[in-house]
């Protein structure tokens, strides 16, 4: 039986059955004889159009696009599709970069500034957060040179043109439906197919690829958030990798030479957003929310070390004021208790359960996902302890896609999201995405007219250090606001057999796979 063959049984039946599959041999693809690795995740995309949601990720993690800058370990920005040389004018609106003369595209067309345009004109024309990055006035091309001058200062726009959002892809390939064909990329692999049922992906060698040979054949990469699946086919041999695998089963693999554990303290922070479109509009039931939760516990029981406690936006890893900012919520039930009982919430009829001062009862509905292992611990957990608290809260999970769809509806009361802030090695974009009154995903009501004009502010502002501080007092607005429960800070895995090299797990959390990727 192939590698692809088993990985599909496995998704479709019992663990039990897993298990009695018998051989591995995952290595050994459909085509037969051929170098093929097998990657379970617990996160993958929806379609593979670049431009829609963050569809982009995959096409970068997946080595099928390749942006035009790249992150280092320490999120330093350097040159990938363009040479290290871009200059900036003085007033920050005018970049120009060199491309590359040597990239082709997988289909063997050359990669010329005029194609790159193309591309960054895509993803404006045909998608929707172009613009919460940067806005250009004109974007030109000459020979293997590109300028783009933007509306508004862009300090950081190289940072932003890292952000997979930006994937080059060729716009003039012939291809009928870019989100189940793909796309035509830069990077070592090149899509094979993509089941929309499943989710499987399989990519292929590029035989066109720039910059080195590719040591794979292929890649099969088999979607499901089903932790158990994930971790036993890791053990049996019928996954050669996994991403992010459950915090409850690290520690078995770390201990056993077979595998190869690859951490990264990463980006990440665990968010509990809170609806201020219903009952959570009242601070005073948010802040009682928020001063119950015991994260500490969370972090050092629950999710046995694995996690740091959140406190701030931005994870405790980064410059942004984590030992610093004034948690006004933090960790004490008495006040929390206090709270309530002094702003009329009380247990009228008797059922265990808080009404509000008006007496109409209390249901949170708190939606989750489980393609991040540590968020079914933390809906469980912050259901039995409000539950102590007397609020009533029905936790519902879905997969990872529908939950970021309710983000941006705002059809919940509590929505647990685990997102990287720092997803352009900055948080300006993120902070600008969730938290700003016009915010994509901010359908939660929140506003707040100095927290605006500061996020405004730091967009044009190019001083590393003004920009920190710029961070922090947003942080801060948050934190006083009572905004969102940041649950806690992911420690990222990638758990491989022994004889994987070449997969990383890095703080950016888009780069899995290279042309280095192998398997003995």
């Amino acid at each position: 039986m192939s590698g692809r063959k088993r990985i599909r049984k496995i998704v479709c039946l019992f663990l039990a059955c897993v298990l009695a599959c018998g051989s591995s041999g995952a290595t050994v693809s459909a085509a037969g004889g051929d170098k093929n690795l097998v990657i379970g995740t617990g996160q993958t995309c929806t379609t593979l159009d670049p431009v829609l949601n963050y569809d982009g990720w995959y096409t970068v993690r997946f080595g099928i696009g390749q942006t035009l800058t790249r992150f280092d370990e320490d999120f330093t920005v350097s040159g990938w599709l363009v040479e290290d040389d871009y200059t900036v004018s003085e007033d920050n609106t005018v970049w120009t970069f060199t491309v590359r003369d040597d990239v082709v595209f997988s289909n063997g067309t050359k990669l010329t500034a005029e194609l790159v345009k193309a591309s960054i004109e895509n993803v404006f024309e045909n998608g929707t957060r172009g613009p919460e990055y940067f806005t250009y006035t004109s974007i030109e091309a000459d020979g293997q040179t590109l300028t783009i001058t933007t509306e508004e200062p862009e300090p950081i726009l190289p940072n932003k043109l890292a952000d997979p959002l930006f994937v080059i892809i060729d716009t003039t390939a012939d291809v009928a439906d870019i989100s189940s064909e793909g796309p035509v990329g830069t990077g070592p692999f090149a899509v094979s197919s993509f089941d929309v049922t499943t989710q499987e992906v399989v990519v292929v060698r590029n035989e066109n690829y720039w910059a080195g040979e590719v040591a794979l054949d292929s890649i099969d990469f088999i979607y499901t958030e089903d932790q158990s699946v994930l971790t036993m086919g890791l053990q049996t041999g019928s996954f050669d990798a996994v991403y992010n695998v459950s915090m409850n089963y690290v520690e078995d693999f770390e201990n056993d030479d077979a595998y190869n554990v690859i951490t990264s303290a990463g980006g990440r922070t665990t968010h509990g957003f809170m609806n201020q479109n219903g009952v959570l509009g009242d601070e005073i039931l948010r802040q009682a929310i928020m001063r119950y939760i015991d994260k500490e516990t969370y972090c050092s029981v629950l999710l046995n070390g694995q996690y740091i406690a959140g406190k701030t936006l931005v994870t405790s890893s980064s410059v942004y004021g984590y030992d610093e900012l004034t948690d006004i919520n933090e960790y004490d039930p008495e006040s929390a208790v206090q709270l309530l009982d002094e702003a009329g919430y009380v247990d009228t009829d008797g059922d265990g359960y808080r009404e509000t001062p008006e007496g109409e009862a209390i249901d949170l509905r708190f939606v989750y996902y489980t393609g991040r292992p540590e968020q079914e611990i933390v809906a469980a957990a912050v259901q039995s302890e409000l539950a102590s608290l007397g609020i009533l809260v029905t936790p519902e999970v879905h997969d990872t896609q529908t939950v970021m769809s309710l983000l941006e509806s705002g059809e919940y009361d509590m929505c647990c999201v685990s997102i990287n802030v720092m997803s352009i090695g900055d948080p300006e974009s993120h902070l600008t995405t969730y938290f700003t009154s016009d915010g994509t995903y901010n359908a939660y009501g929140y506003s707040n007219e100095e927290f605006d004009a500061l996020i405004e502010e730091l967009s044009v502002t190019a001083d590393a250090d003004a920009r920190v501080e710029l961070v922090k007092e947003a942080e801060q607005i948050l934190m006083d606001d009572s905004v969102c429960i940041y649950f806690c800070y992911p420690i990222m895995n990638f758990i491989t057999t022994s004889n994987v090299s070449g997969v990383t797990c890095v703080p950016c959390d888009y780069y899995w796979v290279s042309e280095a990727t192998d398997i003995e």
